[in-house]
């Protein structure tokens, strides 16, 4: 699957099959953007489809831990210890109410972890990290953006008629016609509807 695969079949669609660039409605260029739009609403909706692990080094001393590359999105979960033992989840909110000292206790290995609401490449560990502990945490990241001719290979191929709809959704989108205006929804609708199918 590639931009372009997309494209010729959103082309289809709206009728926009020219034999030079000149005698298309929209440019490549112009539809290549749409694709990239529509994955990163993909990575929205869906971030179990865009997530990666990595060991993640922490503040050596602290419970409060951050993801701090470009390319994340949102802590999904906090794993393991790399190459060590299991994390598992805790409520923040309990700790505090029945261990209000839990942030200032002795540093040792990760045993839990809670995120932080408001804030979604932040999470915090307990007890907090003794200098060199890194943790395994899986994350939602960024889709790559791609070119014409690019292979799409984060998602699989039953997702080409998904991003071919949303190209159509935006270049429909872009016409200031009523009739057009709801066969732009009507294929936004079809989008979100195969998210959760595809």
């Amino acid at each position: 699957m590639t931009p372009q695969s997309i494209i010729l079949l959103a082309r289809y669609v709206l009728n926009d099959r020219g034999t030079s660039a000149a005698s298309l409605r929209q440019s490549n260029d112009e539809l290549v953007g749409y694709v990239n739009q529509g994955l990163r609403e993909i990575a929205a909706a869906r971030a179990d489809l865009f997530s990666s692990v990595v060991s993640h080094p922490c503040a050596d001393g602290k419970v409060d831990q951050a993801l701090t590359f470009a390319t994340a999105q949102r802590v999904l979960d906090v794993l393991c210890i790399t190459d060590g033992a299991a994390i598992t989840p805790m409520d923040r909110f309990t700790m505090d109410q029945f261990r209000p000292t839990w942030r200032t206790d002795p540093a040792g290995p990760a045993e839990h972890w809670a995120p932080l609401e408001a804030d979604p490449l932040r999470f915090f560990i307990y007890p907090p990290a003794p200098s060199g502990q890194h943790v395994d945490v899986r994350y939602a990241r960024l889709p790559a953006q791609y070119a014409l001719e690019d292979a799409i290979t984060e998602l699989p191929e039953s997702f080409e008629p998904v991003l071919a709809d949303y190209v159509i959704y935006r270049s429909e989108s872009k016409d200031d016609e009523h009739v057009l205006t709801e066969r732009a929804a009507a294929h936004y609708t079809a989008f979100k509807a195969k998210l959760g199918s595809a």
